[in-house]
């Protein structure tokens, strides 16, 4: 390996150490905010263009994962490329891996159901499988009930606040439906009421829903839907976003 390479390996596995955490989960908590986290990135596109890997520099400029308005996106998307870069050190070759990335830890949002935590992990896998795979539709659907069980799990922690919320759901006789019940819709509405996530974030979360009822495929030919990666990266960060506001609310 030449001595630049070399230099750029160590340099690239030094920022791999600063922006993962032991188990592989992005250390969200050593970045301040998305400005400390672009810092980073900048530093690991300098590294790869004085190491001749402009290439890779070039896929980073177009990812936008770098866009999302999340500190563990961006990190995630970051440790990628720092590990794609390793391989390209090793081999010259400057293709991106596509890698699972696991959940943020939801136990403290999950907790009124047991079992719940352990099946989101696994759905929060499914979801990039199925977009690594171009399974756009099943991607989307996957984002979607993620975020349903979650906003359910929120609701069930604070249920006299969500059931006193103007936009709860009731029945025709005015009498309040029971949480479990509520429909996504509902659930979106009575979060942003309650300011367990951001009004901006709700209306994208209302997209993310749309998007996800072409489950049934009577909607999906009504609504013409037709997704692609764009779409499943754009619900992506609305569910990352989301699922930060949720935690951040407890």
């Amino acid at each position: 390996m030449p001595a630049g390479t070399a230099a750029a390996n160590k340099l690239i596995r030094q920022v791999l150490g600063e922006i993962q955490e032991g188990s592989g989960a992005a250390a969200t908590e050593r970045f301040s905010g998305l400005r400390a986290v672009d810092a980073k990135v900048r530093e690991v596109k300098l590294v790869l263009t004085e190491a001749g890997a402009q290439p890779l520099v070039a896929e980073m400029e177009k990812d936008p994962d770098f866009s999302a308005n999340s500190r563990r996106v961006r990190l995630e998307a970051l440790a990628n490329y720092c590990a794609t870069a390793l391989r390209f050190f090793e081999t010259g070759t400057a293709k991106p891996v596509k890698r699972l990335f696991t959940g943020p830890d939801l136990r403290r949002l999950t907790a009124p159901l047991d079992g719940l935590e352990e099946v989101v992990q696994q759905r929060w896998l499914e979801a990039q499988r199925c977009q690594h795979a171009n399974a756009y539709l099943a991607a989307v659907i996957v984002m979607g009930s993620i975020l349903e069980a979650l906003l359910l799990a929120r609701a069930s922690l604070s249920s006299g606040d969500a059931y006193r919320s103007a936009h709860a759901p009731k029945d025709r006789s005015g009498t309040s439906i029971a949480i479990p019940d509520w429909n996504l819709h509902a659930l979106i509405e009575v979060a942003v009421d309650l300011g367990w996530i951001k009004s901006d974030r709700g209306a994208f979360s209302h997209a993310l829903r749309q998007s996800r009822n072409v489950v049934h495929p009577w909607e999906h030919v009504r609504s013409r839907a037709n997704f692609d990666g764009a779409t499943c990266t754009t619900c992506w960060h609305v569910l990352n976003a989301s699922v930060e506001d949720l935690l951040k609310s407890i």
